[in-house]
């Protein structure tokens, strides 16, 4: 989920209001001095979504409601929410002629989470009672409070569910959570995913291999560029055609470099005619010794019969004496008859591909011929005749490679969609995995998430200078942070101040290259600047920008004395608002001449 546009309402004429703010694509940037109001703006983003917030009396009489416009995956949400101390939110979607309405936490954060494509499986409290994730319990990861959120890597209004940080952070990255009070409901759910995504992946899989067997493209070494480069070729030697004042030569030149790759072509589909010819003999050749060992097989069990029907051998009936050899025989026999089909099924599909590529050898020969003897009639006859060939022949080859372009186009899709089903598949195995008490793959994905975490830390401890901190990082199951021997409890002054923005920071640029798109912004509510050098924030701000660069991630901080200088998909909000001593971000607003 994006940010997109916020927009705070007075109360009467005589109310508070702000411009349309609209985010940036990377970075929104808050500068003023203390006192311009840049909290009470920061705070609405979140109270828009269903946080709960305190604000200062003024703002809850000048204020009316604030407007929060979002987009998550090309739909556009808008949540209305009154300064009030009833809970009351309106949530209209675009396209959509009915507005929701909340009257809850509950209510709205189950509305965000299904949006959003969050678990809603049900957690424990600290009383061993069932209880669902909040927005109040999963937004600090993501939203860091001016007041109390600069002292921890996770700072909630409330915490009431058990281990709720590590729960929050399975949840954000779909990691099974640790005290599920459904279990047996979760692993019956997953199950069926798992079944679904199965079913996709094996369906996946003969829809490329059927794309690249029709396009043999699974036998030819080319990319989606080299195929755009020929095209590139071949229309502009078409427009010079069009074009040239000596058409004659041009069409000649066209028509014998146009043989000349029609005969490539034809090398390269005799060589795979005859390594198939040869795969087909290989397979046959195998089946005929298999066949013979399947005679030796039958032979020795004939023997064996009738070596036990001699009554010295075996006198009483159904002695056993060879029981043993009789089921061998018959796991041997079945294996390689199981094999025969095998070598059946191949050796058809081969022979298939195999008479398509003749057909197709032919419709080359036939093209070869065509244009020799557009060539032949260009030096015996009319020049206007090699010309017409040249260009028709040069239109075959645009289309033809056109073709093979939007197939190779759309096998590389489905190769995309077929990478995700597999990572689909590996965490639903790992979730599966965790609730069966197993130490699969859902283990597996924890330790390499707290293994990637804790570099990232230490990365992002470096950007900050931060002194007197080890870099002997330990990241427990429950993603707490053990710094050598000190917990983050035992810091203070500057030095807390840098490992909180380095663990905040470290998690947002995890959480968003691992693909998650729940929520996708870092909102940062004024630091402490002077427990910080300004060199050291501009640092840590720009390693921040070139995370938003390359991903869909937004950063919003608000800040008194650092002053960035916004760059391209950056945005700086002003206080534009006249005040008694100095510039406001809420102010009444001029109908007749409103900020823009």
């Amino acid at each position: 989920m994006k940010l997109v546009e916020l927009k705070i309402h007075p109360s009467g004429k005589a109310g508070w209001g702000s411009k349309d703010l609209v985010f940036a694509s990377d970075i929104t940037q808050l500068y003023g001095p203390n006192g311009a109001g840049k909290t009470p703006v920061i705070h609405s983003i979140a109270f828009a979504l269903g946080y709960p917030v305190r604000y200062r009396d003024d703002i809850m009489v000048k204020c009316s409601s604030v407007r929060l416009t979002v987009e998550h995956e090309e739909e556009f949400f808008t949540f209305e929410r009154s300064f009030s101390d009833k809970f009351h939110i309106e949530v209209s979607e675009k396209g959509s002629k009915e507005a929701r309405i909340f009257y809850n936490e509950k209510e709205i954060s189950e509305y965000l989470f299904s949006r959003l494509g969050l678990s809603s499986l049900a957690l424990t409290t600290n009383n061993n009672e069932p209880t669902y994730p909040y927005i109040s319990t999963f937004l600090p990861l993501f939203y860091i409070d001016q007041d109390a959120g600069y002292t921890s890597a996770y700072r909630p209004p409330g915490s009431f569910i058990k281990d709720q940080y590590a729960e929050m952070v399975r949840l954000g990255l779909g990691i099974a959570p640790k005290h599920s009070f459904e279990a047996k409901r979760f692993l019956i759910e997953k199950k069926r995913e798992l079944d679904l995504v199965n079913i996709q992946i094996v369906n996946t899989e003969e829809f490329i291999r059927k794309l690249e067997e029709q396009s043999d493209i699974g036998n030819i070494s080319v990319s989606v560029s080299e195929i755009e480069e020929e095209l590139e070729q071949f229309r502009g030697e078409l427009e010079r055609l069009r074009n040239s004042f000596d058409a004659t030569n041009d069409a000649d030149y066209v028509l014998r470099r146009l043989i000349r790759e029609k005969q490539n072509e034809r090398l390269n589909l005799s060589a795979s005619i005859k390594d198939l010819e040869s795969r087909i003999s290989g397979f046959n050749r195998i089946k005929n010794e298999i066949e013979i060992e399947i005679n030796t097989l039958s032979l020795n069990e004939e023997s064996r019969r009738l070596f036990s029907s001699f009554k010295e051998i075996c006198a009483a009936p159904g002695c056993g004496l060879f029981t043993s050899s009789s089921d061998s025989y018959g796991k041997n026999l079945l294996y390689l008859r199981d094999q025969i089909k095998d070598l059946d099924r191949n050796t058809k599909f081969q022979e298939i591909r195999l008479d398509e590529y003749i057909s197709r050898l032919r419709k080359i020969d036939e093209e070869i011929a065509s244009l020799e003897s557009s060539l032949t009639k260009e030096e015996e006859n009319s020049h206007t005749t090699s010309l017409i060939a040249a260009i028709s022949a040069l239109t075959r080859s645009i289309i033809d490679r056109q073709g093979k372009k939007d197939v190779l186009e759309r096998i590389e899709s489905e190769k995309h969609d077929y990478v995700q089903l597999l990572n689909k598949r590996k965490g639903l195995q790992g979730d599966i995995s965790s609730f069966e008490g197993g130490a699969g793959s859902g283990d597996i994905r924890i330790l390499e998430f707290r293994n990637s975490y804790r570099k990232k830390i230490v990365e992002w401890l470096d950007v900050l200078s931060t002194k007197n901190v080890s870099r002997d990082i330990a990241v427990d199951s429950d993603f707490n942070v053990l710094f050598g021997a000190e917990k983050l409890s035992q810091f203070s002054g500057s030095t807390l101040l840098r490992t909180v923005l380095a663990l905040r920071a470290a998690f947002f640029e995890l959480f968003i290259s691992m693909g998650c798109s729940s929520i996708e912004f870092l909102i940062f509510d004024t630091p402490r600047q002077h427990d910080i050098e300004t060199k050291d924030f501009a640092a840590f701000i720009a390693r921040l920008k070139s995370i938003c660069k390359g991903n869909r991630a937004q950063i919003v901080f608000s800040t008194t004395e650092y002053h960035y200088n916004a760059a391209e998909g950056d945005v700086e909000w002003k206080p534009e608002f006249s005040g008694f001593e100095q510039p406001m971000y809420l102010g009444v607003i001029d109908n007749n001449q409103a900020p823009s």
